[in-house]
């Protein structure tokens, strides 16, 4: 065939639609209400997101959609496909040893760079010494030079970003780290970094700076002004928004609380004497990104564009205005009950963060809500990354959701919401008003009262948590250490000019708020498994089988997981062929749950509660709703039931009462 019988071949294939009518939009809806047989179009095909936007079945262009511009797209993209993301590991065990084992077996094995998180007592501008209980709780006991050196022992420094979590003792640690810098004899210009300085964020995170807000804010300023001018490859300000997502802030919200210390820090950098565009050059974000993924991308989107305004607005030139970024994985959103769905919930972030143009990534160990990582939680959490990096070429490609319709109309309606929240924030007096004044705090713990009353009810599903609970799992491996003798040690070494305390020169009185609560997403079913652990015999629940495997497998399934949220075990009998007096004997168990169809119940659920309570059977539950039959029902003996839909929450914590797993008051 020559050429061009072949294009006449393609033209011809591709007039063939013109045989069909349009697209129409409102011809499809027509035809989806009729396949729905009566169920609501917005109902069944529709999802309304916590920030208040309503997620379409299908879309479509849109005229008012915004392109996709560089700073969406991330204007770094060209470089990243180059050399891939920054894969930077979270290391926060107590001892600066064994945190050097594990950080050059990071870098030995995929990861670029590192996260070292300063022990709480020293985030919170104490020591070993001054703060035991505190000392090493999460975080590494770096309280002076001589530790900060072994945690760091041959870590090529020039080729490795060492990124601080130091709380708000930003300053004592910067002086540290550039003691270490001093000490290895390397070049300023050759050193790489970041420092982490975050006022707002930590004491968002601690609940107090060891100084004043104000005092604080001005010592960020000046380090980020002698860090421009001494360390060229080094950042010193972090915007980190882990305190707000974990208490319950939407992603707008997120967002908004990022844009708006983001805008803070500019100010103060600028009153040190640093122009917009080299105090913009010094800020890092660092943003969480939870499971769902298409949420997950629009929100980097967003965060870039959003960002660019804002530095559009200040007069900063357009090819200046990218947004650093990092992405780590939201801690909330793993679970400390079958914590090997966090492998998947890690994949799918990273995936979110990758696609969404993120600069570093931290995933979190699976093992992160039980304690500790072992090697082998750590060595997971790091190939995640580089699986998706290197064998899924997820860093080749630049912002490939651009151009999709969903994406784009997710990332401009999630861009809009976070905008006019950022603006009532700047309004009331920017964002430090907003948090100390306690209003973060309290926007924070409406967002999570909502989100909890989903989880509770199931209509959002935690696998392994309140959805597939695995009663019988075994405990996962954690690191081990012995945190006493270490901080009696690191107590011992605080002698000299160079330790934390010396360093930590602070002005005014300390800074305290009333810090946002952070939740974990399934932390109110795991508090009913850990009581139905403890609980010197397991509370168990004998399913009561009507009619058959093809009428009662499908409630006894359900009954079974719903039960399994609180910890209560299940034993089946089937009640046409087995013995029910006996079965809730062996069962060593006086609560019974009937299951089976509707039909089935309409003519044996009132006998076979009766007969049930002759038994022995202290309370009858039911699986399914009892519609017109409730009266009736009750007065056969069933006391409860258990359906889709329900307060999972509430109906298991109250079982588990009535079991005597809990008192009272819940505990």
């Amino acid at each position: 065939m020559t050429d061009a019988e072949t294009t006449a071949a393609d033209t011809e294939g591709l007039t063939l639609a013109a045989d069909f009518p349009a697209a129409d939009r409102d011809a499809w809806r027509k035809l989806a209400e009729a396949a729905l047989k009566g169920a609501p179009f917005d109902k069944a095909l529709t999802r309304r997101l916590a920030e208040g936007i309503v997620t379409d079945p299908i879309y479509a262009a849109d005229a008012e959609q915004t392109p996709a511009d560089a700073a969406t797209r991330n204007a770094g993209a060209l470089e990243r496909v180059a050399h891939g993301w920054d894969i930077r590991q979270l290391h926060a065990h107590p001892d600066p040893v064994a945190v050097n084992k594990a950080v050059l077996t990071d870098l030995e094995r995929g990861a670029n760079s590192v996260i070292l998180r300063l022990d709480k007592a020293g985030r919170r501008g104490g020591t070993a010494a001054s703060d035991a209980e505190n000392a090493g709780v999460d975080g590494v006991l770096l309280h002076s030079v001589e530790a900060v050196d072994a945690a760091l022992k041959d870590v090529f420094l020039e080729a490795a970003t060492v990124s601080l979590q130091p709380g708000g003792a930003f300053g004592a640690t910067a002086a540290m780290m550039q003691a270490v810098w001093k000490q290895r004899g390397i070049a300023e210009t050759d050193v790489l970094g970041h420092l982490g300085a975050d006022p707002l964020g930590s004491l968002a995170g601690e609940g107090m700076l060891p100084e004043s807000l104000d005092a604080s804010m001005s010592r960020m300023a000046r380090l980020a002004a002698e860090t421009a001018k001494t360390y060229p490859n080094v950042t010193t300000v972090s915007v980190d928004t882990s305190a707000y997502h974990g208490a319950g802030a939407n992603e707008a919200m997120d967002l908004a609380y990022a844009l708006a210390t983001g805008v803070a820090y500019l100010r103060a950098m600028e009153a040190a004497g640093l122009s917009v565009e080299d105090a913009a050059k010094q800020i890092e974000f660092s943003l969480p990104v939870g499971v769902d993924v298409f949420l997950g991308i629009a929100k980097l989107r967003a965060a870039r564009r959003l960002w660019a305004e804002i530095l559009g607005a200040c007069g900063v030139a357009e090819d200046a205005r990218s947004m650093r970024l990092h992405v780590i994985t939201a801690p909330n959103a793993w679970a400390g009950r079958d914590p090997w769905v966090n492998m998947l919930r890690a994949t799918v972030a990273t995936f979110a963060g990758a696609v969404g143009g993120a600069d570093s990534i931290t995933v979190l160990p699976y093992s992160h809500a039980c304690g500790l990582p072992d090697g082998f939680a750590r060595r997971i959490a790091r190939n995640t990354q580089v699986i998706l990096a290197e064998e899924s070429n997820l860093a080749k490609v630049g912002d490939p959701s651009g151009g999709s319709w969903y994406v784009e109309s997710l990332t401009d309606q999630l861009a809009a919401k976070a905008w006019e929240r950022f603006r009532v924030i700047e309004a009331a007096g920017g964002m430090a008003r907003h948090l100390t004044s306690g209003a973060a705090a309290k926007d924070c713990a409406e967002a999570w009262a909502e989100r909890e009353r989903r989880i509770a009810g199931r209509r959002e599903e935690l696998t392994g948590v309140n959805a597939f609970p695995k009663v019988d799992e075994p405990p996962v491996d954690v690191g081990e250490v012995d945190r006493d003798a270490l901080v009696a040690g690191a107590a011992k070494g605080l002698s000299g000019d160079q330790t934390l305390d010396k360093l930590l020169e602070t002005h005014g009185p300390a800074e305290t708020i009333q810090a946002p609560t952070v939740h974990r997403l399934g932390e109110a079913f795991e508090i009913l498994r850990d009581a139905s652990d403890a609980a010197a015999k397991r509370p168990t629940a004998l399913l009561v089988l009507l009619g058959g495997p093809a009428m009662s497998t499908a409630r006894a399934t359900f009954a079974r997981n719903h039960l399994g949220t609180g910890g209560v075990a299940c034993v089946d009998v089937d009640a046409d062929t087995g013995d029910v007096k006996a079965a809730l004997t062996e069962a060593g168990t006086d609560l019974a749950v009937i299951c089976s169809s509707d039909s089935i119940y309409a003519d044996r659920a009132a006998e076979t509660a009766k007969a049930l309570k002759a038994a022995g059977a202290r309370e009858v539950l039911l699986a399914g709703r009892p519609g017109e039959h409730e009266a009736a029902w009750g007065q056969a003996g069933i006391d409860g039931y258990i359906y889709a839909g329900d307060d999972t929450l509430a109906t298991v914590r109250g079982v588990l009462s009535r079991l005597g797993v809990l008192n009272e008051g819940g505990q």
